[in-house]
């Protein structure tokens, strides 16, 4: 892995079948949930410095392969303040793990103020420390419109590499 200065990147491998063709202009888009507070933290740390490791299948009480976070809708849009849920498995790991990061959108059963059909793109914003942030386009599911996912490899020296990465989730309506 490639190094910035002192700081190691947070290294993205999208596995898709197709290639990201760009991300689309902002003011296309209007942001409908708490996107600053829908996040995941995630330690880097090296391999069995965690119980919640990737390299860690023991089963141990206390060892949990996923972290869930509810996606809150911004005030005043949707009768459900939660819109959705994120879970990310593994929720930690050494540099090299390999993060999914699925998120299920609720579906209220309607046409109108439902988030499943309000939702046309899905982001993550990842934060390492380093001074720019990385928005990375989550992909629809082709057979559900409730789920989004992306896969992010954290970056690093899988025996140093030490870290509080931060993963945050933005859902988004197309603007009228």
């Amino acid at each position: 892995m490639t190094t910035v200065g002192t700081k190691l990147r947070f290294t993205v491998g999208v596995l898709l079948a197709t290639g990201l063709v760009g991300c689309p202009s902002s003011s296309e888009w209007s942001l409908i949930n708490a996107a600053d507070t829908d996040c995941f933290p995630i330690s880097v740390s090296p391999a069995g410095d965690d119980d919640d490791s990737a390299g860690d299948d023991d089963d141990s009480a206390g060892d949990d392969d996923t972290t869930v976070i509810e996606l809150h809708s911004a005030p005043g849009l949707f009768a459900l303040d939660v819109i959705g849920t994120a879970e990310l498995t593994p929720p930690s790991g050494p540099a090299g793990t390999r993060f999914v990061l699925t998120v299920e959108l609720v579906d209220t059963g309607s046409n109108q103020g439902n988030p499943t059909t309000a939702v046309g793109r899905a982001t993550v914003t990842v934060d390492n420390g380093d001074l720019d942030l990385n928005e990375l386009e989550m992909e629809p599911s082709p057979v559900d419109e409730r789920f989004w996912t992306i896969t992010v490899v954290a970056g690093g020296d899988p025996e140093t590499t030490t870290r509080q990465d931060d993963i945050c989730v933005s859902l988004y309506t197309t603007s009228e």
